[in-house]
Formats: structure tokens, C-alpha cells, sequence
């Protein structure tokens, strides 16, 4: 039987399907018997699903353009000082 400490280790390989069929077997066993490992990993699995989709950050000439446009639209004046 797996520890919390296994899952807490393995948790990565369990939810990007990197682990042989009989130590995910023990892994589900193991979520199915303990709501605080069940709850990490669901943890886990939402903090990658929000890095997927928030996508990358913009490029430096992505900001560049952007800044440039808002200058351009309120007259060269971005209320900076």
C-alpha cells in the first residue's frame, strides 16, 4: 500500500499518465481510501490545467506594440509621469 508521501512524490507521473498499470493501480487505491491525497491531486491537476491555458506572456515587442497603440489613441499622453 502506498503513503501519502508516494503520492505526493509520484503525483506528477500519475497525472501525466507516466507510471507502469500496476503502480497506478496502487496510486487509485490509494486516492480512492484518502480524501487529503484525492484533494492534492486534484489540486494539482487544476494548477496545470490553468498554466496550460493561460498561455504564454507576451513579448517585450508585444508590449512595445501594445504601449505604442495606447499612445497613439490618447495622443502621445499615457498619463505617466
Amino acid at each position: 500500500m502506498l503513503k501519502c508521501k508516494d503520492i505526493a512524490h509520484e503525483a506528477s507521473d500519475y497525472v501525466e499518465h507516466h507510471q507502469h498499470w500496476w503502480r497506478r493501480l496502487l496510486f487509485r487505491l490509494h486516492l480512492f481510501l484518502c480524501a487529503n491525497c484525492r484533494r492534492f491531486v486534484r489540486h494539482l491537476r487544476l494548477t496545470r490545467q490553468f498554466i496550460r491555458r493561460r498561455g504564454a506572456p507576451a513579448s517585450p515587442q508585444e508590449v512595445e506594440q501594445v504601449l505604442s497603440q495606447v499612445e497613439s489613441r490618447h495622443g502621445g499622453s499615457t498619463g505617466a509621469q
